[in-house]
């Protein structure tokens, strides 16, 4: 039977535990009636406790991984995690592009682990700029917009950066608008309301939103749409259980 659910894939690492990653993006791609499929950019060692170390894959290794997939799969968006540099992750995105310039690119731009691995250097960092031209939305918390602000005001840096792509400001962070995201374009900004609900801790939840949003973008929704669909799904999995790790549930209306 032929497949008539648009495809998705994940570049990002593999958690173990499936909470983060690449298991946890497939896992939100099949919940929004999406066709997941995955390339592994680092293995970790972690659970959803506790970082405990990685190996980055190689540039070939993850290209021998990619190029299968795109000359056989129609993909209709890329979700970006951890990549080792983002001179590799502009490359990565160049190729897919080359097979589907409409494809969406999601980046969700991880600098830290909670245990305090960093996963970028600052020589990495400024390839972020041409990185930019070729995504569509960039999801950073306030903390991780605080690194790319390098001391400076994070919205003011999030302003700008929307001059090159839709940015979301997350709020789970932010001191003054707690619980809200920002969405941000032409330094124009957009809030999208969190409710007020008692919510529990999860691991990758960042993972998580993002990849909600490129499978709403797949289905053909606008951004502000998708990160409002997705707001909505990722306090319903914030909400799922009391454990670090949540449960996710089916969307059956994509409309």
């Amino acid at each position: 039977m032929e497949n008539h659910r648009p495809f998705a894939l994940s570049l990002a690492g593999f958690d173990p535990s499936a909470g983060a990653g690449i298991l946890s993006d497939i896992k939100t791609f099949e919940a929004h009636d999406v066709q997941g499929l995955g390339v592994c950019t680092a293995l970790t060692y972690q659970t959803a406790d506790d970082f405990i170390g990685m190996n980055w894959m190689s540039a070939d290794v993850v290209t021998a991984q990619l190029l299968p997939l795109i000359e056989k799969y129609p993909l209709n968006a890329l979700k970006i995690g951890i990549v080792e540099n983002f001179h590799l992750m502009s490359n990565w995105i160049g190729l897919v592009k080359g097979f589907f310039p409409t494809c969406k690119v999601v980046l969700d731009p991880v600098f830290r682990a909670s245990a305090g691995y960093d996963f970028h250097n600052e020589t990495s960092i400024k390839w972020l700029d041409k990185v930019l031209q070729s995504v569509d939305i960039i999801t950073p918390n306030y903390k991780e917009m605080e690194v790319l602000a390098n001391g400076g005001d994070p919205l003011k840096k999030a302003k700008e950066i929307s001059h090159s792509t839709h940015v979301l400001l997350k709020g789970g962070h932010n001191p003054t608008e707690k619980g809200n995201d920002i969405l941000i374009y032409k330094g124009k900004e957009t809030l999208i309301e969190g409710k007020e609900i008692d919510i529990f801790e999860k691991h990758g939840s960042g993972c998580v939103l993002s990849s909600s949003i490129a499978s709403n973008l797949a289905h053909g929704h606008s951004i502000e749409k998708s990160c409002r669909l997705s707001k909505a799904y990722i306090e319903d999995f914030l909400m799922s259980d009391e454990s670090k790790l949540g449960q996710h549930t089916f969307i059956k209306n994509h409309d």
